[in-house]
């Protein structure tokens, strides 16, 4: 479904630096990219979700580095999974969600 790979990709994520997390639709250094199989999961609703994520700060708690803050491709998923279980709960709950 995501596969993190600098080979044609839909996007790219920052990975160092204060903005670690944040999706590019450019290349940067120290930036990797981010394909999608579309017929499973939309490259623009991936990258909004991100875009959402980041500036909401949840990539944050995830951010190590003291010198050169920075995220791993690990816990790039983690976020998703964990954002995506927890909408997932509310509508089970019968709670309604806003999805970015």
């Amino acid at each position: 479904m995501i596969q993190f790979t600098n080979d044609d990709p839909d996007f790219w994520i920052q990975l160092k630096g204060h903005n670690a997390g944040k999706p590019l639709r450019e290349k940067i250094p120290n930036s990797i990219g981010v394909k999608t199989d579309p017929a499973i999961l939309v490259p623009d609703f991936l990258f909004y979700t991100l875009e959402y994520l980041h500036l909401s700060g949840v990539f944050q708690a995830y951010i190590s580095g003291s010198v050169v803050p920075f995220i791993s491709q690990r816990n790039i998923l983690t976020v998703l999974i964990n954002h995506w279980y927890a909408i997932g709960q509310k509508k089970s709950a019968g709670q309604r969600s806003v999805v970015c």
